[in-house]
């Protein structure tokens, strides 16, 4: 048996290494790093559960059949997880096979006890993955709206003009955004980890639980709007140079507020904490030989390094990670600078990032485009999420037409950009848009819920792709109604604006 636990042990090694990429960047899933110390600790408190026993003829073989099922998977998913697609269901498949390998092992080990003594905490162990973005996205986006018509609605309560559009609330002094960070999906995902793990620490049962995930999501997403409001006020009052510093204090306050509340309600609903006094003990699994365990072990080390030994073979066919392409040339007008907001870069964390700006008639300089660069580092392909037909809805644009792909020359070389047909609360407008991977143009299907098209899976596979620089350039060109630039026009413009980079590429 010590073979096939220290196979267990590498999936869940495996599922921690694929998520770490995630977990690295703050705000979004940093918390991810707590969750296995967690289900350490609450597979330790449940070592009463670890009663010995057989599994039967049956069930033993079903839990050997499990095994070399998902050991037949390992060697694919590795090979996909390690290209540029970067697909969120890959670490779930992940996750998954952790969960049922670890069941299988333990029904092996000990029956039925021993399985369900492993069962929570496995399952607890996916709260740490980042969910699908299709999921992301489908919450994330009406949440911002609703977080931002019932915070412009109670301000308005209070005697406080504001007018909500998209995601923008508009205030007699200032605007605020309201960001995915503050949409309450974070605040969601917290309260399931609260949730979960209080009433684990508490030994609940499963009524109890469900109450308490019950009470843990509506105090996310009341603490959720209370933040927002918060900055709201703090806009209000102190303009937007107070907010950027309210931000995250009222981030942590909300926080604080959402883990007191479970902790109060969960100690409520276990009988006044009680339970809290249950005796712990710790059996030792049992250890023992086996040579199907052994050759299981060997099959899934030999399938994730196998992974791993194609793209070191056919990494000398890969293009390899580019300096920057593009430079804001500066020219009729316009100009660019580092002034990019703290909240963007946050989410976005590119390594060079610039905003191009353009004065006209008076009007304070507004941003017309933008330049990001992304040096090769795990997680980069996670940038590409962050695109256009998904962003600009949240600030009340909307796609009126078909994106179209255009070749532009700048400097002598042709640049593949997308040309995305915006409306929005000014007018329509539209976007160019050019994303870069190792200086190659990244096609991307805009009517997917995938991030690169899956063309480009099979490419990146067989081309040994795995370490990328990428670069996003985009500006936006407004226009009249029924006066829609000609593509000479968007040439020009983009000529004039973006400039090859010396020495780039």
């Amino acid at each position: 048996m010590n073979a096939l636990w220290m196979l267990v042990a590498g999936y869940w090694g495996w599922l921690v290494w694929a998520c770490a990429g995630d977990w690295r960047l703050p705000g979004e899933y940093f918390y991810g790093w707590f969750v296995p110390p967690l289900a350490l600790y609450f597979l330790w408190k449940r070592g009463d559960a670890f009663a010995s026993g057989g599994g039967g003829i049956w069930g033993n073989r079903v839990a050997w059949s499990v095994i070399w099922i998902c050991l037949a998977l390992v060697f694919p998913l590795e090979v996909v997880r390690q290209t540029p697609i970067y697909w969120r269901p890959i670490l779930w498949v992940i996750g998954f096979l952790a969960v049922v390998n670890t069941s299988a092992v333990a029904w092996l080990a000990g029956g039925k006890e021993r399985m369900k003594a492993f069962l929570f905490p496995s399952i607890f162990m996916l709260v740490a993955i980042p969910w699908p973005t299709v999921v992301e996205g489908a919450l994330s986006l009406p949440l911002m709206r609703w977080v931002t018509e019932w915070s412009a609605g109670l301000v308005r309560l209070l005697g406080i003009p504001a007018t909500a559009t998209g995601t923008i609330i508009t205030l007699p002094n200032c605007t605020i955004g309201v960001e995915e960070a503050c949409s309450g999906l974070r605040s969601l995902q917290a309260a399931l980890l609260a949730g979960l793990a209080a009433g684990e620490l508490l030994r609940l049962g499963v009524w109890r639980r469900i109450a308490l995930l019950g009470v843990a999501f509506a105090m996310g997403v009341a603490g959720n709007q209370m933040r927002v409001l918060i900055l709201v006020l703090v806009g209000v009052n102190g303009g937007s140079g107070e907010i950027e510093w309210f931000h995250d204090v009222a981030g942590y306050l909300a926080l604080a507020v959402l883990l007191a509340g479970v902790g109060l309600t969960a100690w409520l609903l276990s009988d006044g904490g009680d339970r809290l006094s249950r005796s712990v003990r710790v059996v030792v699994l049992r250890s023992g030989g086996s040579a199907a365990g052994w050759a299981a072990l060997i099959m899934g080390a030999a399938a994730f390094f196998g992974a791993h030994s194609w793209f070191w073979w056919r990494a000398g066919l890969s293009a390899k990670p580019r300096s920057p392409l593009l430079a804001v040339s500066g020219n009729g007008g316009v100009f660019a600078d580092d002034k990019v907001p703290k909240a963007i870069l946050d989410v976005l964390r590119p390594d060079q990032f610039t905003y191009i700006r353009r004065e006209a008639a008076g009007v304070p300089p507004r941003v017309i485009g933008y330049h990001f660069y992304w040096s090769p580092r795990e997680g980069n392909a996670n940038q590409l999420y962050h695109r256009p037909d998904r962003c600009m809805p949240g600030a009340g644009w909307r796609i009126n037409g078909r994106v179209t792909r255009e070749t532009i020359q700048i400097g002598g070389r042709d640049y593949d950009f997308n040309v995305f047909p915006f409306i929005g609360p000014s007018g329509p407008a539209l976007m160019l848009w050019g994303a870069f991977l190792n200086g190659s143009p990244v096609e991307i299907d805009f009517n997917s819920d995938v991030y690169l098209n899956t063309t480009n899976l099979w490419r990146f596979i067989w081309m040994g792709t795995r370490t990328h620089s990428f670069e996003v350039a985009a500006l936006i060109v407004p226009y009249q109604e029924g006066n829609r630039p000609s593509f000479a026009e968007l040439q020009a413009y983009a000529a004039r604006v973006f400039s090859e980079r010396k020495g780039g590429g």
